[in-house]
């Protein structure tokens, strides 16, 4: 009987100090990657996320996401570059708040790229638009 109720007091120490699940903090962050304002836009929420897929040495076309876009690299290494030259590296692991309202594209370095992507968006409003598609910069800074 004691060895019954030692096992007891033990089954219930390790259910309540230790942890079944665990969390890791990716990111956190009020900026962009380059320090650009990040705001939610207006009008009725929708959260979308895809599963990106670059093949080594493509280059993605130029876009901006006028909604906050977050990323979290699967696998391979990303280069990230503005129209304005600026360059930045995510690899696999890293996460990421995207540019918002900047014109930019992706490049798989030395080999093929998975991202997971995530827009916090708005149902009246697109997560990626390309510049020729918005003449008038009402998604894209000019």
């Amino acid at each position: 009987m004691q060895d019954t109720k030692y096992y007891y007091v033990l089954s219930l120490i390790l259910l309540f100090y230790v942890p079944i699940a665990y969390s890791t903090d990716l990111i956190q962050s009020r900026t962009s990657w380059d320090g650009g304002e990040v705001f939610y836009p207006e009008g009725q929420l929708q959260i979308t996320s895809k599963k990106l897929n670059i093949k080594k040495g493509e280059t993605t076309r130029f876009h901006c996401h006028p909604v906050p876009t977050f990323g979290y690299v699967l696998s391979g290494v990303i280069e990230v570059e503005t129209k304005d030259g600026r360059k930045i590296q995510f690899t696999q692991g890293e996460s990421v708040v995207e540019v918002m309202r900047t014109v930019h594209r992706g490049k798989a370095i030395g080999g093929d790229i998975e991202i997971v992507v995530f827009y916090a968006g708005a149902v009246s409003m697109p997560n990626t638009v390309l510049p020729e598609n918005d003449p008038e910069h009402q998604y894209c800074n000019g």
